[in-house]
């Protein structure tokens, strides 16, 4: 296997992993909303675990592309693209450790309604990421289309936190409740930003291969 078929194979599986760790989280945020604390909980421990795994991998790809016969400018893209799309399986643990603290919280079905919903976008997102990495060796149109679709479902994100935000303002919580619940809601919407940030690195090489 060549090198660059290798690092291609690896970036793969670490794609497919936080494409899990985001469908997880999605499952455990369903949960949530349905008031279904055990599967809530096991999920959650899911996205930890597949976060592990993807970070595992990620290493693997780190050490595989410094012994790589790669040009310096391809692997310094594909190690910030492993990367960003790592952030992506972290920032995702991180919204299942506060659905943990939050869910006993008593909010309005709306709300917990649309955190689903911005989680669901989040693996839209995500598995349009991991297609396009899959097809990295294939021609760009498809990539570059699957990235505008990126985009779309990152700005619907921001328009339903924005929402939220502005509604959660008339809930009576404690300060403590608030701050875990902003916390929910801005880590949610980054799920996106993170992906996003992936599929600009995909945009830059597209540009070095024009």
């Amino acid at each position: 296997m060549k090198a660059t078929d290798k690092t291609h194979s690896l970036l793969i599986a670490h794609s497919q992993k936080v494409l899990m760790a985001v469908h997880a989280l999605k499952s455990g945020a369903e949960a949530w909303q349905r008031g279904d604390r055990e599967s809530m909980a096991r999920f959650v421990g899911e996205v930890a675990n597949l976060e592990k795994e993807a970070d595992s991998i990620r290493r693997s790809v780190t050490q595989e592309l410094s012994r790589s016969q790669l040009a310096h400018s391809f692997t310094e893209l594909f190690r910030r693209l492993v990367h960003q799309t790592d952030d992506v399986a972290d920032t995702a643990k991180r919204a299942g450790e506060y659905l943990l603290i939050i869910k006993d919280l008593l909010l309005p079905p709306s709300f917990k309604s649309d955190i689903v919903k911005m989680v669901s976008m989040s693996q839209e997102a995500m598995a349009n990421l991991a297609e396009a990495i899959h097809c990295l060796s294939e021609p760009s149109e498809h990539r570059i289309e699957l990235a505008g679709q990126i985009s779309d479902l990152e700005e619907a994100v921001d328009d339903i936190e924005f929402k939220v935000q502005q509604e959660a303002s008339s809930l009576q919580l404690d300060t403590w409740s608030a701050i875990i619940f902003w916390r929910l809601i801005m880590t949610a919407s980054h799920i996106t930003d993170c992906i996003e940030d992936a599929a600009d690195e995909l945009l830059a090489y597209e540009e070095r291969e024009l």
